[in-house]
């Protein structure tokens, strides 16, 4: 038996969707170890349990992003006027997140993480600090605005030095779920020979932040690139620490080895479906034509998208009704908005939110499945979907191309349209409602495709054989 620490970041077990369904699957699945869960989350509020545990998890602990620290006096005198070189110089380079050393930014985060130097908020008022900070200001950023730019790195390493500053659980394996500040920590906890480290990259976590900040209005655009270089840094140190590197699909794989992972670390085991689960449906055919989307209402499912499409597809549709099916109460802003669109469009009659519902009644009725996200990795919903015999209409993102018009030797189980293209999900729409021979073939495709590609077994099989070669070679050390 190992013990397995599992890290996961503003997930499991308090977000419903794909990462945390996977992450309560592997735990029932590896009855054998014995896990616990480290979570970073916003806020405390943010920790409401969304699943039953399993009983071998021995441990939940919290880590929350932006905590409220007291600052001492003697110790802002003690880093202000003993000379410190040699940090102001680390933790000048570290700031050039895209250019940093790997290992020398280990080596000062290691140092922040055992408070040689205070707590978070005392080593970011201090003059080991302020000094490289500034440094960097006039050397990379004296063209900008200066208050905005010491709040984004004050942000950045107050949360940074925080979450490794916290106690992590004792464990054989730390196994994080994303890199990100999730990663880190198990970098850290390998840099200091802990444990041994696995990383299950689901979909590449700079290239999702990325997209978010390209777009976001809480981001200056002078400051953007400091926001995208520091994941993509977050992404470097955990691959270079991380014993084994996982991710879903040969995609992915190369593009962790472009952003600097071993090629030797890296390995690629799909996402696996219980077929017996959603494969042994009595389908109950409704008067309507019922599509469906298994999502989370939130903006990467482009949900705006999603309805726009339908509705401009409701003109040539006949009795067709859409539903979205899955939690509403992660982002109620853009929940209500996408409310409002629908009385807008005055589809109220079409359309339904269902909230958390147990998704296979919902499959045993519907036509037609949805997915329109504008990042993914391996979406369990398409897996699950095909499983129990229903086609989709995917955007071209993450696995899903692969997945539906890949197994060329089996056939398509759906269409790929382009991100955003309501148009292109209408027009497909449209196609589909009349060809219900062909709906029929994609649905017996992807049951076949689903039962040869990624069962179960080879998934558990893999993760198994990891967690027991890791664990052994930990306790030989």
């Amino acid at each position: 038996m190992a013990k397995i620490c599992l890290i996961c970041e503003g997930s499991y077990p308090y977000v419903v969707g794909g990462v945390s369904s996977w992450v309560q699957d592997l735990i029932n699945l590896n009855k054998e170890h014995e896990f616990s869960i480290l979570c970073i989350i916003p806020n405390k509020e943010f920790a409401v349990s969304k699943y039953e545990l399993p009983d071998n998890i021995k441990e939940v602990k919290n880590i929350t992003l932006n905590p409220d620290l007291p600052v001492t006096g003697f110790r802002i005198f003690k880093n202000n006027y003993i000379r410190k070189d040699k940090v102001k110089e680390e933790l000048f380079n570290l700031m050039n997140f895209r250019e940093a050393s790997v290992e020398k930014s280990a080596e000062i985060l290691d140092s922040l993480s055992r408070k040689e130097y205070g707590n978070p908020m005392e080593v970011v008022v201090s003059k080991i600090f302020w000094n490289p900070l500034l440094r960097n200001y006039r050397e990379n950023f004296s063209n900008t605005n200066y208050n905005i730019y010491y709040w984004t790195y004050r942000n950045i390493f107050l949360n940074l030095i925080g979450i490794l500053q916290e106690e992590i659980p004792e464990a054989d394996i730390y196994h994080s779920v994303a890199t990100g500040y999730a990663g880190v920590i198990a970098a850290m906890a390998g840099y200091r020979g802990k444990g041994k480290i696995v990383l299950t990259e689901h979909g590449i976590y700079p290239r999702e932040r990325e997209e978010e900040i390209v777009h976001a209005q809480w981001v200056d655009k002078s400051f953007k690139s400091i926001w995208i270089d520091f994941f993509y840094f977050l992404s470097k140190i955990t691959y270079k620490y991380s014993d084994v590197i996982i991710t879903l699909f040969d995609y992915n794989r190369n593009f962790q080895i472009k952003n600097g992972a071993d090629p030797s670390k890296c390995l690629v085991i799909p996402n696996g479906i219980d077929k017996d689960s959603f494969g042994n449906l009595d389908f109950e055919k409704k008067e309507t034509f019922s599509i469906g989307a298994i999502l989370r209402v939130v903006p990467i499912k482009d949900v705006k998208m999603m309805l726009k499409g339908f509705r401009v597809a409701l003109r040539k549709l006949r009795n067709a009704k859409l539903y979205l099916i899955g939690p509403i109460d992660e982002n109620p802003e853009y929940y209500e908005e996408c409310v409002q669109m629908v009385k807008n469009l005055e589809m109220e009659d079409y359309v339904e939110f269902t909230g958390k519902v147990n998704v296979t009644d919902y499959y045993k009725f519907l036509d037609l499945l949805l997915l329109t996200s504008i990042s993914e990795g391996q979406p369990l919903s398409i897996l699950e979907g095909l499983s129990a015999g229903i086609p989709f209409i995917a955007t071209d993102v993450g696995n899903c191309r692969e997945i539906l018009t890949g197994k060329v030797e089996i056939g398509e189980a759906g269409v790929i349209i382009p991100p955003t293209s309501y148009v292109d999900l209408a027009d497909s729409l449209v196609k589909m409602y009349h060809s219900r021979d062909r709906l029929k073939e994609m649905g017996e495709n992807g049951k076949k495709i689903v039962e040869k590609y990624y069962s179960r077994e080879i998934f558990i099989e893999g993760y198994r054989k990891i967690y027991r070669e890791l664990g052994d070679k930990q306790w030989q050390e």
